[in-house]
C-alpha cells in the first residue's frame, strides 16, 4: 500500500538571510518638530498644538492642522500641510504664509460650541470658559478662524488671552514692531548719512 504521508523536504539552504538595516528596524515615522521663524528679539509668548485652521466656511475638507503660536510681534500658524486652492504664491520678508501681525488685529472673538458662549476679548480680560473656536478679524478685511477640538482646553485659553493682551497694549510704543523698526533704521549707516545730509540742508536754508 502507498503511504498517504507527504514526503519530507530534502532541500536545505545554506545562505544567510540579508541583514536588517537601521531603516527597517526604525520603521516608525519621524514626527517633524514645528518651529516658528522669528525676527531678532522676537520671543514666543504662548503656543498650543493640534489646532485646526479653517480654510473654507462651508466645509472642513481643506482645513489645515498644525501649531498656533503667539509672539510679541505676530500670531503664527505652523503646518506641514500645503495650502489648498492657492493659485498665486508670494513671499513676504517679515511674515509667513499663515502669519498675522498683532498690529493688524481688529477684534478677537472666542466661542464655545458646547456651552453656546461667545466673548469678544479685550486686554486684561478674563475668560471663564474654555474656547473651542477662535475668530480673528483683521484690519485688512481678513477673517481667520481656528478650532481647538483636539487641543488642550487650558492651552487654548492661554493662547487666546495672550493674543488679546499683546495685540492691544496700553501704549502703542510697547509693540514689538515699533521697537524693531527703530533699532533697524537707527543702526543703519545709510539712515545716519541721510540724517546728516538733511540736517546740513536745513542749516543751509536757515542761513
Amino acid at each position: 500500500m502507498f503511504s498517504l504521508k507527504p514526503p519530507r523536504p530534502t532541500f536545505r539552504s545554506y545562505l544567510l538571510p540579508p541583514p536588517q538595516t537601521d531603516d527597517k528596524i526604525n520603521s516608525e515615522p519621524k514626527i517633524k518638530k514645528l518651529e516658528p521663524v522669528l525676527l531678532p528679539g522676537e520671543i514666543v509668548v504662548n503656543e498650543v498644538n493640534f489646532v485646526r485652521k479653517c480654510i473654507a466656511s462651508d466645509t472642513s475638507q481643506y482645513d489645515l492642522w498644525g501649531k498656533l503660536i503667539c509672539s510679541n510681534f505676530k500670531i503664527s500658524f505652523i503646518t506641514d500641510d500645503p495650502m489648498p486652492l492657492q493659485k498665486f504664491h508670494y513671499r513676504n520678508l517679515l511674515l509667513g504664509e499663515h502669519d498675522v501681525p498683532l498690529t493688524c488685529i481688529e477684534q478677537i472673538v472666542t466661542l464655545n460650541d458646547h456651552k453656546r458662549k461667545q466673548k469678544v476679548l479685550g486686554p486684561n480680560q478674563k475668560l471663564k470658559f474654555n474656547p473651542t473656536e477662535l475668530i480673528i478679524y483683521c484690519k485688512d478685511f481678513r477673517i481667520v478662524r481656528f478650532r481647538f477640538d483636539e487641543s488642550g482646553p487650558e492651552s487654548a485659553k492661554k493662547v487666546c488671552l495672550a493674543i488679546a493682551h499683546y495685540s492691544q497694549p496700553t501704549d502703542l510704543q510697547l509693540l514689538f514692531a515699533f521697537e524693531y523698526v527703530g533699532k533697524k533704521y537707527h543702526n543703519s549707516g545709510d539712515f545716519m548719512q541721510k540724517l546728516k545730509w538733511l540736517n546740513s540742508l536745513m542749516d543751509f536754508i536757515k542761513s
